[in-house]
Formats: structure tokens, C-alpha cells, sequence
């Protein structure tokens, strides 16, 4: 028997041999450098996977199929590898399971190190703040019904709870974490659909410390009598009716918006841009059919509407080539056996997206993938079994979606990736979007 001096040191000398042959350990990747040691590839996960209370009772981050690199995602929302061996594109999964058991995939394709921030799934709205940076109060004029009106604040950081009575006179708490200026908007609406009739805008009303900001006079001072013309240029205009959106958007909040449909050229309701809607630019949002239209499936195109007239540009129809895929009412037959996700995309756009999600019930496998458009397809591989319950799609009738997006703000594929915010009011964006079905066998 060993004297009970020599342990610790029996201890210290088999920590210190320990073999190179040990296995991974589930969820990680075996090799834990020296803090000192800088990585070589770092992955941010999005806000909406590492909120908390978190929807997942565990999220991993994948380098190719995990087979050699994989970490498991804490609280942080970081994970950096450390291996000289990950050098050039690499393809990022994070794999969720969900507490019912739910498996969830996000891969993206061909990512450029050494680091990455990944775009969220959802927008997140946090909660607002309930510090009182003051009052207005006032009177909308001009108003034929003013039981039509409805009175709006926008602000950087600040909104407004609004009390209006049927006389036009209002009151509006303002509330928000710090003072600010904050922009006063009333419309009237009426007629078949609740159409926008009339507006008026006051801008860089300041508030701050509780105080209140009386004697405040808004004039509906601008009809919606103005129009918009709006054409589709080339092969985007495939025929058929296309709807037209007119969007009056200050500061990142929603004003109001008019529209139009028909068969193209379009002539969307506006309002003249005299002061103060010469202050901001309106967005005009042209769509041609409907993502469950198969096989073309729906065109969109935002852009700011600088001028009387508009001409909208669409990408081409975005196919997918595999799995078959057909409409609701008709949908193809697949093998799940060497299943593999193609696409054929607009090569002008930035990135292509594809999915497929189980059409009944809590699906238990959910996989979506994003590509450069260089990029035209995917193999779905094999989840470690020590990660997830489910490893691969199970037999069932799915719904296949994909999506192609351009942006005028963005000069390629990496520009999603960095954390920057591309999306601006002067942004405009071209998307296609499918949705077609499959049943795997």
C-alpha cells in the first residue's frame, strides 16, 4: 500500500500523463488552451438564441458536421475555437434543443474568419421604460371627423401614451430613459378601408425632467391628395396584379401608409412633400404574387420614394431544384436518403435562404441554411447523437421556403456578418420568397 504522502503526487503525475487518446467529451472539442492564448476562429451567437429565460435547454455551435469541432454556447453568447487547422470558409451550425425536445439547426455556409457575428432568426422587442419625461398637450385642427383622429409620438428612445378626446384635445405622456425630442404626428381616416385622408406633423418638441409642454396646436394641414407613380423595370414585370406600399416612416417609428393594386403602371396616394415631410423620405414597397404562388412564388422590392415617379427593379424568381417540391395541394415526394437542399438564386443577390420545417404538430427537426449565392446547395448531415434526440428528418410532409435578398447597403455576403446594422431608412432591398412542400420517405 501506497503511504498516504504519495497520493497527491500519484494524482499530479497521472494528470500529467494524460493520454492524447482520451475521447472528446460531449459537446466540446477536447482542447482547452491557455487563456493567453488567442483564437482562431470566434463565433457570436444572435440576441434572440442567448435571451434569457432562454428557449433551449441547450445550444451548440458546430464547425463543418461537430465531428472535430464543436462547443457547447454559455450564457456569454461566444464561442472561440482555438486549432491552427481552422483556416479559410468555414461552415457554422448552432444546433438548439428545445425543453419539449425539438431540434433546431441554423447553418451558415462559407463564412470568412477569424470572427463572425451571426444574424438573428426574430426581432426582439425589449421592454419599455416607464420614466416620465413629460406631457404635451394641445388641439388637432383641420379634422372633418374628429372622432377619425389619432394622435402619435416618435421619438430616439421615447414614446408616448396617448389620451384623446372627441373634440380634437389630447394629452400625451412621454416616457423613456432619458430627456429627448420627440416628433407629434395626427391623421384622420375614412372612407371605404379606412383610407389615410389627412396628416400633420410637428417636429423637435423637447421634453425632460416631468415637465409638461402645453398649448400645442396641430394642423392637419396635409391632405393625402398627391399620387405616386410606380413601375416595374425589364423581365420584373411578369404580368398579373401587384400591390404598392407607401410607408411614412421618422426615425425608425411608423407614421402611416396608402397603397395601391392593379395591374402596373400603379398610382399610390401621397402627401405633397412640403414642411416637415420634407424632412424625411417615404418608402415604397412593390410586390408582385405571393410566396405560396408556386413555382415563382412572390418579388419585393423597397426603396425610397424620392420623387413623383418610382421605377422598382425585381430579382429573378428564386427555384428550388431539390428536394422535389410542389404546392400545398400538390406536394412532391422525396427520399430522405441522401437528402440535399438546392437552389438555383438571382446571381445579383447577397445571400440565399432554405428551410424545412414539418407541416403538423411541434417539428422535430427544424434546419435552415443561409449561402452566398455562389453557393447552390447543401447536404444535410447526420446531429451527433450525444447532442440531440433527433439526428435526422424523420418521415413526414414538410414545408420547403426560400428566400434571396439584395441590399443596396451591403457590398456582399460577409457584410451580414460583421454586426453592423446594413438595414437604413434610404436602404433598398430586393427579396424573392417561395414556400412549396415536399412529403420525405
Amino acid at each position: 500500500m501506497l503511504p498516504i504522502r504519495l497520493l497527491p503526487l500519484l494524482a499530479l503525475l497521472l494528470v500529467a500523463c494524460h493520454s492524447p487518446e482520451t475521447p472528446v467529451p460531449p459537446g466540446g472539442s477536447g482542447n482547452k488552451p491557455p487563456p493567453e492564448t488567442p483564437p482562431t476562429f470566434t463565433v457570436h451567437a444572435p440576441g434572440d438564441v442567448t435571451t434569457m429565460p432562454s428557449p433551449y435547454k441547450n445550444v451548440h455551435v458546430l464547425l463543418g458536421d461537430g465531428g472535430r469541432f464543436r462547443e457547447r454556447l454559455d450564457a456569454s453568447g461566444v464561442v472561440r475555437f482555438h486549432d491552427p487547422a481552422i483556416v479559410g470558409p468555414q461552415d457554422v451550425s448552432l444546433v438548439m434543443v428545445s425543453s419539449s425536445g425539438a431540434v433546431q439547426v441554423r447553418t451558415y455556409l462559407a463564412l470568412e474568419g477569424p470572427e463572425v457575428r451571426l444574424p438573428g432568426f426574430a426581432y426582439l422587442i425589449s421592454g419599455p421604460s416607464w420614466t416620465k419625461q413629460g406631457t404635451l398637450t394641445g388641439r388637432v385642427t383641420g379634422a372633418v371627423n374628429p372622432k377619425a383622429l389619432s394622435v402619435s409620438v416618435a421619438g430616439e428612445g421615447l414614446y408616448g401614451l396617448t389620451t384623446l378626446a372627441e373634440d380634437g384635445t389630447f394629452s400625451i405622456d412621454i416616457r423613456g430613459d432619458a430627456p429627448g425630442t420627440v416628433d407629434l404626428f395626427a391623421k384622420e381616416t375614412g372612407g371605404s378601408g379606412e383610407m389615410v385622408l389627412r396628416v400633420g406633423l410637428e417636429r423637435g418638441i423637447a421634453v425632460g425632467s416631468g415637465a409638461t409642454v402645453g398649448g400645442l396646436e396641430l394642423a392637419l394641414d396635409h391632405p393625402v391628395d398627391q399620387v405616386l407613380n410606380v413601375s416595374v423595370e425589364g423581365d420584373g414585370a411578369r404580368g398579373g396584379e401587384m400591390t404598392a406600399s407607401l410607408e411614412y416612416i421618422l426615425g425608425g417609428h411608423y407614421l402611416f401608409s396608402t397603397s395601391a393594386s392593379g395591374m402596373l403602371p400603379l398610382s399610390v396616394p401621397a402627401v405633397a412633400r412640403t414642411a416637415p415631410f420634407d424632412t424625411f423620405t417615404p418608402m415604397l414597397s412593390i410586390t408582385s404574387g405571393d410566396a405560396a404562388m408556386f413555382p415563382d412564388g412572390a418579388l419585393q422590392t423597397s426603396l425610397p420614394a424620392v420623387t413623383s415617379s418610382v421605377t422598382a427593379t425585381f430579382l429573378a424568381p428564386l427555384r428550388i431544384t431539390s428536394p422535389a417540391v410542389g404546392p400545398r395541394e400538390a406536394p412532391a415526394s422525396a427520399s430522405r436518403s441522401g437528402l440535399v437542399m438546392s437552389w438555383v438564386p438571382d446571381r445579383t443577390a447577397h445571400l440565399t435562404e432554405m428551410g424545412l420545417e414539418a407541416t403538423t404538430g411541434a417539428s422535430p427537426l427544424d434546419w435552415r441554411v443561409m449561402a452566398p449565392t455562389s453557393i447552390t446547395s447543401f447536404t444535410p448531415f447526420a446531429l451527433p447523437a450525444d447532442l440531440v434526440p433527433v439526428t435526422t428528418f424523420p418521415a413526414g410532409s414538410y414545408r420547403v421556403w426560400a428566400n434571396s435578398i439584395w441590399s443596396s447597403h451591403a457590398s456582399g455576403y460577409a457584410d451580414f456578418f460583421t454586426g453592423r446594422d446594413i438595414r437604413d431608412p434610404d436602404e433598398e432591398v430586393r427579396t424573392t420568397r417561395l414556400l412549396a412542400y415536399v412529403e420525405l420517405q
